[in-house]
């Protein structure tokens, strides 16, 4: 939907900067400001939330050897992940008994792994425009002292992410998700002790 150079051009107008042609046009200030935060700024908006724009899915390979122990099976996540979402249909933390993240890897009791997670798609042509809004105005933020040298323009900013932009595009975001539907089996605790009890 925007071009980096676009983005960047928004973050530069938020502060009253001067526009640039080309993010990666080394002779400009403005570009080599922007170009050095704007990768850590995307990972910072992009972690805050699921954001459908960037949902990935995965099936996963048992990794071998297996964990040392407390658990049977170890998986690797995948380089593009920044956020897991959910593994194995389960949201993160709805059963914190079924897996475990250790470092850049999932150790599980489950013979399979499949996993929805947020990825680091940084083709901005393909975020939506309300992660293109939030991401806009916290990268203003960051530009606003070195750029225009107004501490208190970078501190508003950031207030006008934190509690207008961000949670509505969180809101619009989460209104356009498929509900997942209501198992009662999957969701009572006492048919998942019972399995775990059958199982092992």
């Amino acid at each position: 939907m925007a071009t980096q150079t676009e983005i960047a051009n928004q973050a530069l107008n938020r502060v009253g900067g001067k526009l640039i042609f080309d993010i990666d046009d080394n002779e400009s200030k403005n570009a080599r400001t922007i170009k050095n935060i704007y990768p850590i700024t995307f990972e910072e908006v992009a972690r805050s939330h699921k954001w459908n724009c960037l949902k990935a899915r995965a099936d996963l390979a048992q990794l071998s050897p297996a964990p040392a122990f407390g658990w049977d099976y170890q998986y690797q996540l995948p380089t593009d992940c920044l956020l897991l979402c959910t593994v194995n249909g389960l949201e993160i933390n709805e059963r914190e008994d079924d897996y475990e993240i250790e470092g850049r890897k999932i150790l599980s009791k489950a013979e399979t792994c499949q996993i929805t997670y947020i990825a680091n798609q940084t083709d901005s042509n393909e975020w939506d425009s309300t992660f293109i809004s939030a991401f806009v105005i916290l990268l203003a933020s960051k530009i606003a002292t070195s750029i225009r040298q107004d501490e208190g323009m970078g501190q508003k900013l950031l207030e006008e992410y934190e509690r207008i932009t961000l949670p509505r595009a969180k809101r619009i975001d989460g209104n356009e998700r498929k509900k997942t539907p209501h198992d009662p089996a999957r969701d009572s605790s006492w048919v998942h002790s019972r399995s775990i009890s059958t199982n092992g």
